[in-house]
């Protein structure tokens, strides 16, 4: 995976591992699967590789959480923005129409026991659109990703991340107390 995208990225080792900051020994184990790179170098290659993917990549492939709740990476669609843009609409428009089912099943339910079985499965049918949503937009973002040098993404999500925080939505923690040595 790592050589394939240096590759495409029309970078020999040598030049590869000098922008990584790395060793063309350590580059080359990493290539060829002998040693794991760690988080922090994946998501250097993903910037000198224009290869958002690869962060993604690696979560599937080297990390429990990332194994368990991250979504298949789609190598057989159209990545250009327009295309990309078109099916998050699509299936932003299949969520909307799921939504007043959803509202209907959701009436007075607080557990799954609240639901019939029947409902229960109607309910996760319908999450499931709401799934498909933020599958999309995983996508959408690997895409934005590929269209500027710098990390357009990271930025986006702190702009979020800040937007949250000044709606009130984020509980600021409090610090914990320092021990006072006697």
């Amino acid at each position: 995976m790592y050589r394939g995208a240096r590759e495409a990225a029309g970078l020999s080792r040598d030049e590869a591992a000098f922008r990584l900051f790395l060793g063309t020994r350590t580059l080359a184990y990493y290539e060829a699967g002998k040693r794991t790179p760690g988080p922090d170098v994946v998501m250097k290659m993903a910037h000198v590789y224009n290869r958002p993917d690869l962060t993604v990549r690696y979560c599937r492939m080297s990390c429990p959480i990332g194994q368990a709740y991250s979504y298949e990476m789609l190598n057989n669609i159209d990545m250009s923005l327009p295309a990309v843009i078109l099916k998050l609409i699509s299936e932003l428009r299949e969520a909307m129409d799921a939504a007043s089912v959803l509202l209907e099943l959701i009436v007075n339910k607080r557990s799954k026991d609240d639901f019939t079985s029947e409902e229960w499965e109607r309910f996760l049918d319908t999450v499931h659109e709401f799934i498909d949503v933020e599958h999309n937009v995983e996508i959408l973002k690997l895409a934005l990703e590929t269209l500027t040098e710098d990390a357009l993404i990271p930025k986006l999500v702190a702009r979020h991340n800040q937007k949250c925080r000044e709606r009130g939505y984020i509980k600021k923690e409090k610090a914990p107390a320092l021990a006072v040595a006697r």
